[in-house]
């Protein structure tokens, strides 16, 4: 199966979605942070911050569009490519008149912030200015120990306990703090996701 490192917003990696399309190539979509220096896991894994990045299903990789395009094109196109082809041009109105913007104000993401509130030594996840998690810490000098990361039950599974880990983490660097995880979630995120290097 072949991967797709990109962002849905991105013109680079939605041409390359349309000629996997055109392809009839199955392919999995991995999101990708927006901008290239909160990007530490795909620069670890594949040197290079820009997007999109395709993976192949022997390992090989190709990063950005020129790289990707050279090689999909290599690939024999089914019978139905060239359809796909003349749809996407029938759907150039709808691309200019801006549809998937005014769609995507129908679907508006809650605000998330995450902040230090020193006073209860903890970090809050805020979600439209609602504490919807918390990761509770020990302050011992420039060491932070994280004992606790929790979320509302409520909003379990959707990435929050992530975006909580993310902005704790992005402040202590800030801060030049060394973060400690004691807990579990928090020592698998920081496993997953490595702080950039300098």
């Amino acid at each position: 199966m072949l991967s797709l490192y990109q962002a849905e917003w991105c013109p680079f990696s939605s041409a390359v979605r349309e000629v996997l399309t055109e392809l009839g190539l199955p392919f999995v979509a991995v999101p990708v942070e927006p901008w290239p220096e909160q990007r530490a896991t795909l620069r670890t894994r594949f040197g290079t911050d820009e997007i999109p990045v395709l993976e192949t299903d022997d390992g090989a990789v190709h990063r950005g569009t020129d790289e990707i395009l050279a090689y999909l094109t290599t690939l024999p196109p089914p019978p139905t490519s060239q359809a796909h082809r003349e749809r996407y041009a029938e759907h150039r109105e709808a691309r200019e008149n801006d549809v998937t913007g005014r769609l995507l104000a129908k679907a508006q993401v809650a605000a998330l912030e995450v902040r230090d509130n020193e006073s209860a030594k903890q970090y809050e996840l805020l979600r439209d200015d609602n504490v919807v998690g918390h990761a509770t810490y020990t302050r011992d000098g420039a060491r932070l120990v994280v004992n606790y990361v929790e979320v509302d039950p409520s909003l379990e599974g959707r990435g929050y306990g992530s975006q909580l880990c993310a902005g704790l983490l992005a402040d202590a660097r800030t801060r030049g703090l060394e973060v400690v995880p004691v807990c579990p979630f928090l020592a698998w995120y920081m496993e997953r996701n490595p702080s950039p290097q300098g």
